[in-house]
């Protein structure tokens, strides 16, 4: 099926702005610019609407209720499904890594709030997460219902789909006016948005190279996950594409792994936040540009003369970090455990 047949269900607003950040630009001698994905909508902001597009697209075509996907008590995959279940009259079931916290507080809280079914896993359930799955979509069946399953952070090859119209939506935007850039910066948990990008990039004749920077898993396992999305994706949609002969990434920002951050990441996001007024998130996107600064100010050159960096979004994962970040606003040392 080609990409234009499969079903998509509008949830984004998109075209999302592109737009300069002028003192980071005045400070490293080079144009930067950000792409507001994080302004994709409200509850169901960030890189995840656009996968969602095309999964719940999937899922509405094949006559499901139910939507059940996985992730960390945080997850911003499982706030904006839990959002888009509740917005199309859905049901959302969502697996969460750890135990029932006393009190709710960012994407959690929002979860509940918008109707989720919440299953806490231990690690060790967590680690079989197929098993849990299997386990929760026969108890829909099973109270009459038709399940449809998303794995964690929408990571497969359909989800990349989102990414790869957002490079056509990127093409379009220098059509219509917009920079030409040399560089396209993007956070990289599994890599699928990435992916999506090189694609993309390919089919909309996009010169800019795509870089991602790593933020939990080993910079080898994102590599192998964008080359092997792309291969499947080629196959199941008849894409004219390949995967590139090197998948860039920029390593070494995982910190303390993904639900963690060091002081140098919320540094980077109370920073931003300073100069551009623009808000990251202390797990995903402010480990990434966090890792995009080191390199300016290694090589201001390094990605060209004109860089945008893509803001996936993830505002609601602020605020379980408040401790945190109260100290360092305040003044006051942070203890890192």
């Amino acid at each position: 099926m080609r990409v234009r047949q499969l079903p998509r269900t509008p949830l984004a607003n998109l075209p999302t702005p592109i737009l300069p950040l002028e003192r980071l630009s005045r400070r490293f001698g080079v144009e930067i610019f950000v792409k507001r994905d994080d302004l994709t909508g409200l509850l169901e902001s960030g890189n995840k609407v656009r996968k969602l597009e095309f999964l719940v697209g999937e899922a509405l075509s094949q006559g499901a209720d139910t939507l059940i996907t996985c992730g960390t008590l945080q997850s911003n995959c499982c706030r904006a499904v839990a959002a888009v279940a509740a917005r199309l009259g859905l049901r959302a079931i969502l697996a969460l890594k750890g135990d029932k916290p006393a009190s709710y507080d960012g994407n959690l809280l929002l979860g509940k709030l918008l109707g989720a079914d919440v299953v806490y896993c231990t690690p060790e359930e967590f680690a079989r997460i197929d098993g849990v799955f299997a386990r929760l979509s026969e108890a829909v069946r099973e109270r009459g219902g038709r399940p449809y399953v998303i794995p964690e952070s929408g990571a497969t090859e359909l989800g990349a789909v989102g990414y790869l119209e957002c490079a056509h939506e990127i093409a379009g935007q220098w059509r219509h006016g917009a920079p030409a850039f040399d560089t396209l910066v993007i956070t990289a948990f599994s890599g699928g948005s990435q992916a999506g990008l090189l694609m993309g990039r390919q089919l909309a004749g996009l010169s800019a190279e795509v870089v991602g920077v790593p933020i939990a898993h080993p910079a080898a396992q994102v590599r192998d996950y964008v080359g092997a999305t792309i291969a499947r994706a080629a196959e199941r949609f008849g894409l004219a594409v390949e995967p590139p002969k090197a998948v860039h990434l920029l390593d070494g920002y995982q910190g303390k792994g993904r639900g963690a951050s060091r002081k140098e990441e919320l540094d980077t996001l109370i920073q931003l936040a300073r100069e551009e007024g623009i808000l990251l998130d202390p797990v995903y996107t402010g480990k990434a540009f966090l890792g995009f600064l080191d390199h300016l100010a290694r090589d201001p050159r390094e990605f060209g003369s004109r860089v945008c960096f893509l803001h996936t979004g993830g505002i609601f994962s602020l605020f379980p970090f408040r401790e945190s970040l109260s100290r360092l606003l305040d003044g006051d040392p942070l203890v890192e455990s």
